[in-house]
């Protein structure tokens, strides 16, 4: 599990020297191009946070864990109506430990919190909450074994858990689960993406696609599909496209997937690429936001939302963008 964390150390000191990499390639923006406003917060806001998870739950923007620092992971719980105006949560009982590199769904009603790295400790533990304030320990040692900068999507009235950083590395497992307790790893028929970890997952066109990460043989850019979650598909494109990466972001909206930042070797990236198909990529204007990686992005009120992350000079933020 060490090999996670040596990633994020690497890569938060290395990028203090470096630039930000950008194409020089000139972008003509279209009619649809995703642009983002900066909204200005009132109040108490989130500390400066990275490999945080954001969610959707109760018509709320929910912040939940990361790291303030290479060093300083969080378990705090912030919420917000607006995305201007956030309210930390005050926990009644017990709660999940400190953590990063987890994740966070929403399925049955519920607010899950699955896996994750802390203090330097990988985790294979869940936790639900109905309200984001009491919350339950399902297991403390689900049947997936303990990772980190893995992903968990809902899919077909199943949670979803792909790849991650564990125990011996990198991993391309998949796990599915219908009640977060019983979790059953698929067998999959035919080749399948190779081991990564802070890859992506989106639910487009009723399919699952795994978009980049890092492996044993370093950063990727492939694209892979499934419409059952076995059999899998690689997209294959032939033009341009997003150079390999990780700790980005993938997000479904308006009948495209946007793949938004992330980290390009040992540098961050304010580049957004979209597609209509998982195969054909189109580049998009820089982000407004900057270089970017460790961030989060979530549908909210139907715009994009952006929150936190670190930038090419290794500064943590605490800000919070919406797609216009």
């Amino acid at each position: 599990m060490k090999k996670s964390t040596f990633y994020f150390s690497m890569v938060l000191s290395t990028i203090l020297f470096l630039t930000s990499c950008k194409d020089d390639d000139t972008v003509v923006p279209t009619d649809e191009a995703l642009k983002f406003t900066k909204t200005t917060t009132t109040g108490s806001i989130f500390a400066p946070i990275f490999d945080h998870q954001m969610v959707v739950f109760n018509n709320k923007l929910w912040i939940i864990g990361g790291r303030k620092s290479d060093i300083l992971y969080s378990n705090e719980i912030w919420n917000s109506t607006d995305g201007a105006s956030w309210t930390q949560a005050t926990v009644s009982g017990s709660v999940f430990s400190v953590r990063s590199g987890h994740k966070v769904i929403v399925f049955n009603n519920k607010l899950w919190v699955i896996g994750g790295l802390s203090n330097g400790a990988a985790l294979n533990d869940i936790w639900n909450s109905s309200d984001g304030i009491t919350w339950n320990q399902i297991t403390a040692n689900a049947d997936f074994s303990i990772r980190s900068l893995h992903d968990v999507i809902v899919f077909n009235n199943k949670m979803w858990l792909i790849g991650g950083d564990g125990i011996g590395g990198t991993k391309n497992d998949i796990w599915s689960s219908v009640d977060g307790i019983s979790w059953t790893q698929e067998t999959t028929a035919g080749t399948i993406f190779s081991a990564r970890a802070g890859h992506q997952t989106v639910i487009f066109n009723d399919k699952i696609y795994v978009i980049g990460g890092y492996g044993a043989t370093g950063f990727k850019n492939d694209v892979w599909n499934s419409a059952d979650g076995i059999t899998w598909n690689e997209e294959t494109t032939t033009g341009s496209k997003f150079v390999p990466l990780y700790s980005h972001q993938a997000i479904a909206y308006k009948n495209k997937i946007y793949v938004i930042g992330g980290v390009v070797g040992f540098l961050t990236s304010d580049e957004i690429w979209s597609s209509t198909n998982g195969k054909d990529w189109t580049k998009q204007t820089v982000a407004a936001f900057g270089t970017r990686g460790g961030h989060q992005a979530t549908l909210f009120n139907n715009k994009i939302c952006i929150t936190s992350g670190f930038d090419a000079t290794s500064v943590v933020k605490n800000d919070v963008w919406f797609s216009n």
